[in-house]
C-alpha cells in the first residue's frame, strides 16, 4: 500500500515538474475549493484508478499520506539528482559551457540561473537547465563562486 501511495505522489509530482507548475495552493484546507495543483491532481488521479483511490488521501493513515510539503521537496530533490546524472551521462567527457544569468525575483532577491551547454554524441547542440541559485551579489567574482 505504501508503495502505491508513494508511486501515485511521484507520478503527480513528475507531471507538475515537467509542466513547470507550482505544487502548493494558497489554501490547502479540507474546506478549500482548490487545494493546489498537487493535491487536486492526486485526487483526480485517485478518481480514475481504483487501486490508487483505495490507499491515498482520506483512505491513507494520517501519519502516512505521503503528501506533506517535506515529502514533496524530498521527491523533487531526488528527481533533480537523477536529472542531473542523466545530463552528465549524456555529456560524458566532452567539452561544455556553463551559461549563467542573474535576475531579481518578485521579492527583490537576486537569483542566478545555471544552464549547461554542450554538443551531444549526435552532433546536436544541447542546453540543459540545471537550476536557480539565490545569490547575495551579482559581481562576476560572486557569481563565479
Amino acid at each position: 500500500m505504501y508503495r502505491r501511495r508513494l508511486t501515485a505522489s511521484i507520478d503527480c509530482l513528475r507531471y507538475l515538474l515537467r509542466q513547470g507548475l507550482p505544487f502548493r495552493g494558497h489554501d490547502e484546507s479540507i474546506t478549500s475549493s482548490n487545494q493546489g495543483n498537487f493535491l487536486e491532481m492526486l485526487r483526480w488521479y485517485a478518481g480514475r484508478k481504483k487501486k490508487v483511490r483505495q490507499v491515498v488521501l482520506e483512505n491513507a493513515p494520517d501519519n502516512d499520506k505521503v503528501i506533506c510539503p517535506a515529502i514533496q521537496t524530498d521527491i523533487v530533490n531526488a528527481a533533480s539528482l537523477e536529472t542531473t546524472r542523466a545530463i552528465l551521462n549524456d555529456l560524458g567527457d566532452e567539452f561544455f559551457a556553463i551559461l549563467v544569468d542573474e535576475s531579481r525575483d518578485i521579492s527583490n532577491k537576486e537569483q542566478m540561473a545555471v544552464v549547461l551547454r554542450y554538443v551531444n554524441k549526435y552532433g546536436s547542440i544541447v542546453e540543459r537547465f540545471l537550476g536557480v541559485v539565490h545569490v547575495k551579489s551579482t559581481t562576476a567574482v560572486a557569481l563565479k563562486t
